[in-house]
Formats: C-alpha cells, sequence, structure tokens
C-alpha cells in the first residue's frame, strides 16, 4: 500500500517513539523510510542555524543506522517545520507522513500545531503517533 514513507521527528525520547512506528511501518509495507528534523526557523545568524543543523546529524544519523537507514535517506532542515515536511514528502514523493503530536486540546490545539499545519498541507496520508 505505502512504497515511500516519511518520519519527521524530533530528537528526543519521544521523536524515537515516532521512529519506532514509522520503522514499522515501512517493514510491513516494504516501504523506503525517509528520516528528518526540522529546525524551527529563528531570527538567529545562519552560521549559528548551521551549527544547530550539524549538531543534529550524528544522532539521525546514529538513529538511523541502528535500523538500517542508509545515510542519505536522512535530512536537517531550517523553516517552518509544517511547510519543511510537506514539502520534503512532495520532493520525495512519499505516500505516508508519519508524525507525532502532544495531543494539545482547546485553543492550544489551534495554534502553531506542527502536526495540524502537516495533516492540513500534505497531498498523502497522514499518521499522527501520539507522545
Amino acid at each position: 500500500m505505502y512504497k515511500t514513507i516519511l518520519c519527521a521527528i524530533e530528537i528526543s525520547d519521544e521523536g524515537d517513539k515516532v521512529l519506532s512506528k514509522a520503522y514499522e511501518l515501512s517493514q510491513l509495507y516494504d516501504a523506503k523510510l525517509f528520516i528528518t528534523h526540522i529546525i524551527p526557523y529563528t531570527i538567529l545568524p545562519k552560521d549559528y542555524q548551521k551549527e544547530l543543523e550539524e549538531n543534529a546529524l550524528p544522532s539521525l544519523e546514529s538513529k538511523a543506522s541502528s535500523l538500517g537507514i542508509p545515510r542519505k535517506n536522512i535530512t536537517v532542515k531550517v523553516g517552518k517545520p509544517y511547510e519543511q515536511i510537506y514539502l520534503l514528502a512532495e520532493n520525495k514523493n512519499a505516500d505516508l507522513i508519519v508524525v507525532g503530536t502532544h495531543s494539545k486540546k482547546g485553543i492550544n490545539a489551534l495554534i502553531g500545531s506542527t502536526a495540524n499545519g502537516v495533516a492540513n498541507y500534505a497531498k498523502c496520508d497522514v499518521i499522527l503517533v501520539r507522545i
């Protein structure tokens, strides 16, 4: 059913839970798995943003390596998280995006939710993993 899965994670134990679910799905469907981490766009200097990207990469590489996911399937980007995720999914022709959600309720759920933005803008299926 799914051929290409994009998993967007934070570098944390919560991100590990989301990656684990995405990996299970990739095994179930014999799908290619891509992993991304998005650093929220800030007004920080470009060199500091670059440093944040470089610091995130070894952790992602380690997680991917432990699952047998090749380095070429890993990306770290800076920008609006939901926007970067759905654009990367389009670029990779992903037919499924896996992303974590903190399941906020009320007004907090309407403002600034990456999962909500991905679900609303993605052109493919989205699975939300409760963390």
